[in-house]
């Protein structure tokens, strides 16, 4: 816009002022090596030199064409091309001038400038430019095709007065621009500072637990190539130099086949980030190319290749090495494919990870955040998606950038990213935008569209990166779109960070959990594989046990795991909502249990108060999480939960039941055992009411427990959930009852299963009772009870069982005498039943670790566990053990 009241020579004073600034600038960066203003100053000559040659289709070819040669701005329209550069000398302009005809841009162009952003040269005598001149196909004369600043500020002052005052507006609007950037450079730390904050609230609300993070190495490197390709682009050098094909060609030069010539130039680099592009394009077309030559020789071939075809397929020299060219062929593929795919994930611009709740999505990128990247210096903004619900709809990232304090004053999402891209330019490094959650975004649909959006921009620009993370549902149900974008070959996505975790991995994490959390003691047996194989359950065992020993931990009750945590829990509630926290979650059971749906509830119509507590819960996401909302007017503005965890959900419905049960009234208990057979969450709610009732001694519920159908088969299933203050004589009866009954051999091996890890006698379910029942089988019945217990109980292979029980007799045998004796007593009393009836061999290995240590205290306890056996096999082998060592010598 025209400064109001200006006349010409304020117009032409103001341009002087601003074109010697622009100067000044120029030569000060570039004497101290900061070169990124010669390629800004490209855009910013654009509109002056749109008014001086009245070409208004100028723009920048790059953005045609990355690496356009030769020329830097052009109009198609007017066939005019510049090429802006510092360097003034004779060979740059020699160079220019060669490019342009040996790439034809005469097809394009009638004329060529070379604008010099210094000041150009007095005289330009080379003779090589007068041949090159003398070769152009376009006119070029070296007086009025080569300009500087001072030439462009001379024709400026032959233009009219409105278009000076275009001029000038241009000038100030863009010296502006540059000095906001300039100041916003010197306040990056504090503005990058931001990210750190959001970090430490993700710790403060326990979001992110540094100490507990354990990563999946896989995706972790995956990542590093992400928002690091500079540093990591050596490892697919490193992996290309690992290609060779002599092996190979040893074994085509044996069957007098053409041997594979490798053209991979493995000695390139990208000296900077700006020229990764184009190394990656390039490095990227010569693995194909290899893999075109590979991959007909391999297992591994894709549908456009053809099987290889020797030139005599029935000689013998083909026949003795065909095998090993296909194996070498097939490695190699492997080889290729994987530095075809780093070279891929190095040019992608979105890095999506998708995956249930509580797989540690932000717990990864947290990680990354805090360690990775600021160890590799690499600027980012961390966005928390849930902080986007604070702001309008469809420009929520533009609003969360500008409310940090030491953002510019910008309204317009591109000048952000035009800044971030300059930033990541002068760096050599990507600028990283991570957003974390976007499932906890609530206008959903709006958002999708404004998360497409903000992608198509980010992807227009080479120095900014994205990182995503979403529920794997809600990106499957709202976010899924973002697939079918032009873009979409720019995303690279990981849908599952825990599918490789290592058993040292899940090791490691269990150990960190309990560190975290200061829970001392020991885990043992089926207490340590339930919480390593299930996150959720672990994060709930650590924060009900949180500052506590734990003593040597061998079983899990969950029962007892759940009240507590939920005690726990409630009293973080401020004072004036903790009585309300439970009442809450029973209405949300109860309307589930209306609404015979257990997957998701809406909770629009419950009171103010109720929604703040269960939007505390969300938060925490723990005990509730938010669900998809359906789309449609009727449920705009809708809050649908779920719990994060079915069996704790099924806990509270069975609590609430049992606690409406009375001395004379157990009808609701009731109705929802007899409504509930045949959905998904009767085996949860029944087993927890059964539990919740034998502790609470409540006989109607117990008997109406107790009359359930199949009682047995679920008395069997939840053995393991009655803790030893509510076993009693009917339930060692009734695993009397299962163990004599091998007819169903699933009831069998779980009761026997858990009575075999119960080695307290004080408890009236203990090994005792297995023990006592093997002794009183008969041979017959013995060598029974041992097939059914380790058979496949899918019927397949008769005499594997025999093979099962070998097994064991190898672990055992393998292990150390001091380690194999040091299990209790009970257990070694089993392992003398279940080795009676093993094949001979591993029989007699059993029989000597006995007799080698039989005077040990827990060899004898066991031998007199088991001297009461009925079965002959048991007797014969315990005769074997205490023969006097010389008898048959």
């Amino acid at each position: 816009m025209i400064a109001p009241g200006m006349n010409r020579d304020e117009y032409l004073d103001n341009i002087a002022k601003y074109i010697g600034r622009l100067s000044h600038e120029i030569r000060a960066l570039n004497a101290i090596g900061r070169f990124d203003i010669n390629s800004t100053t490209e855009d910013f000559l654009i509109p002056i030199l749109q008014v001086i040659f009245a070409c208004p289709e100028l723009q920048n070819q790059n953005q045609i064409q990355q690496n356009f040669p030769a020329v830097d701005l052009g109009c198609r329209k007017t066939r005019i091309s510049f090429q802006v550069t510092t360097d003034a000398s004779s060979g740059k302009i020699l160079k220019t001038l060669e490019k342009f005809r040996e790439h034809g841009l005469n097809a394009h162009f009638d004329c060529v400038y070379v604008v010099t952003i210094t000041e150009k040269q007095t005289s330009y005598t080379a003779k090589v430019l007068d041949s090159a001149i003398c070769a152009l196909p376009v006119p070029f004369s070296k007086s009025d095709n080569i300009l500087d600043l001072g030439d462009i500020l001379s024709s400026i002052r032959l233009l009219d007065t409105d278009k000076l005052g275009q001029i000038v507006t241009h000038l100030k609007s863009e010296f502006e621009k540059y000095d906001e950037h300039s100041r916003f450079r010197e306040n990056l730390d504090q503005f990058l500072e931001f990210t750190t904050r959001k970090i430490e609230v993700e710790k403060t609300s326990k979001k992110y637990i540094p100490e507990i993070f354990v990563e999946t190495h896989s995706t972790k490197e995956e990542m590093r190539a992400f928002v690091n390709p500079m540093f990591f682009y050596r490892k697919v050098q490193d992996a290309l130099f690992r290609i060779d094909y002599r092996h190979l060609n040893a074994s085509l030069a044996f069957a007098k086949e053409p041997e594979l010539a490798l053209e991979l130039d493995r000695s390139t680099s990208p000296a900077a980030y700006a020229q990764l592009a184009g190394w990656s394009r390039a490095i990227g077309d010569a693995v194909d190319k290899e893999l075109a030559k590979v991959r007909p020789l391999s297992w591994n071939r894709e549908a456009e290749d053809q099987k290889y075809t020797p030139h005599d397929k029935d000689s013998a020299s083909w026949s003795i090495v065909q095998f090993r060219v296909e194996s070498v062929a097939t490695g190699l593929t492997y080889a290729l494919r994987d530095a075809r795919a780093l070279i891929q994930l190095m040019q992608k611009k979105i890095f999506l990870i998708t995956g249930m709740a509580g797989q540690g999505k932000t717990n990864f990128i947290c990680d990354l955040i805090e360690n990775q990247f600021s160890a590799f210096e690499i600027p980012c903004i961390f966005i928390p998606a849930r902080e986007l619900n604070s702001y309008p709809a469809h420009a929520r990232i533009f609003n969360f950038i500008a409310n940090n304090r030491y953002s510019p004053n910008f309204t317009k999402l591109h000048e952000y990213l035009d800044l971030f891209d300059k930033i990541g330019r002068d760096i050599g490094k990507p600028f990283i935008i991570a957003i974390d959650g976007i499932n906890e975004i609530k206008a959903q649909a709006e958002f999708s569209d404004e998360l497409k959006y903000f992608c198509s921009a980010v992807c227009q620009y080479n120095f900014i990166k994205i990182i995503i993370t979403c529920r794997s549902e809600f990106f499957t149900e709202k976010y899924a779109s973002i697939l079918d974008e032009p873009y979409s070959d720019q995303i690279h996505q990981v849908t599952d960070l825990r599918a490789k975790m290592s058993k040292a991995s899940k090791d490691r994490l269990l150990a960190a959990y309990l560190r975290h959390f200061r829970v001392t003691g020991s885990l043992t047996g089926a207490a340590e594989k339930f919480l390593k194989n299930d996150l959720l359950l672990l994060r709930i065992f650590c924060e009900r046990h949180e500052g506590r020993d734990i003593g040597h931990t061998t079983e899990i009750y969950k029962g007892d795991l759940f009240e507590d945590f939920l005690l726990r829990k409630f009293r973080s509630f401020p004072e004036q909502l903790r009585a309300k926290v439970f009442p809450t979650l029973a209405k949300i059971t109860a309307c589930m249990l209306a609404a015979d749906d257990y997957a998701k509830l809406s909770v629009r119509e419950f009171e103010a108060d109720e929604q703040q507590i269960v939007q505390h819960l969300v938060a925490d996401d723990i005990i509730l999480r938010q669900e998809i909302t359906e789309q449609g007017l009727a449920s705009f503005g809708d809050f649908i939960v779920s719990f994060t965890y079915d069996e704790l959900r099924d806990f509270i419905i069975a609590y609430k039941l049992i606690e409406e049960v009375t001395n004379d009234n157990a009808d609701a208990l009731e109705g929802a055992l007899s409504h509930l057979p045949g959905r998904p969450i009767f085996e949860g709610v029944y087993k927890y009411a059964y539990l919740l009732a034998r502790k609470a001694n409540k006989s109607l519920a117990i008997s109406a427990c107790e009359r359930v159908a199949e009682f047995i088969e679920h008395f069997a299933l939840n053995i393991h959930l009655l803790p030893p203050c509510v076993q009693n004589n009917a339930d060692v009866e009734r695993a009397e009852i299962i163990l004599s009954d091998i007819s169903v051999p699933q009831r069998v091996i779980r009761v026997a299963g858990f009575l075999l890890r119960r080695h307290n006698i004080t408890e009236m379910l203990n090994i005792t009772l297995l023990l006592n029942h093997m002794n009183n089988l008969d041979t017959e019945g013995h060598q029974a009870f041992i097939r059914t217990l380790f058979s496949d109980t899918n019927g397949y292979g008769r005499r594997e069982w025999r093979e099962r029980v070998g097994n064991l007799v190898d672990q055992v045998w393998e292990a150390s005498s001091e380690e194999s004796l040091d299990k209790a007593p009970g257990w070694l009393a089993f392992f003398l039943h279940a080795s009676s009836v093993a094949w001979w061999s591993d029989r007699e290995r059993a029989v000597t670790l006995f007799r080698n240590s039989v005077s040990h205290v827990c060899c004898q306890e066991a031998l007199n566990l088991v001297r009461t056996a009925q079965a002959d096999k048991v007797r014969s082998m315990i005769a074997e053990i205490e023969a006097p060592k010389d008898a048959g010598q």
